[in-house]
């Protein structure tokens, strides 16, 4: 099974790849960790790759955690729209699973069920989705 978790390094987000790990451990064959860098009109190259960097850091230090037994595949993207980088991503990889958090690490939306990275892609990705949520 290939599964792709996007990954912000959120409680949810951390909570969905525990979860893969936990019940899918037997079945899966490749793990790809993405985390999309949200590119902004002011934001200098400078930003970008700082913010670029930080994602790759990320990502490295998570897949240290996951690599035993796993092969894991890590990507970063940059995107004026996250939802949409997922999506376009999945569209592209044809995993078997997404796996996201219902909301981000922004602190402003902790009081919706689904932040609208996650209602967008829930709503259109072409693939089946798991979204964690931490209690």
């Amino acid at each position: 099974m290939k599964i792709v978790v996007a990954y912000d390094g959120s409680a949810d987000a951390k909570e969905g790849l525990r979860m893969a790990l936990t019940f899918l451990k037997e079945t899966i064959d490749e793990i790809i960790l993405l985390n999309v860098v949200r590119k902004r009109e002011e934001m200098s190259k400078e930003e970008e790759a700082k913010a670029v960097e930080k994602a790759k850091a990320l990502l490295e230090e998570v897949a240290k955690e996951v690599k035993n037994g796993y092969k894991v595949r890590q990507e970063v993207l940059v995107d004026f729209s996250i939802a949409e980088a997922i999506l376009n991503f999945v569209e592209q990889e044809e995993p078997d699973l997404l796996i996201m958090g219902a909301r981000g690490v922004r602190p402003d939306i902790i009081r919706y069920t689904l932040g609208s990275t996650a209602a967008k892609v829930v709503n259109f990705a072409p693939c089946s989705i798991y979204i964690a949520k931490k209690k």
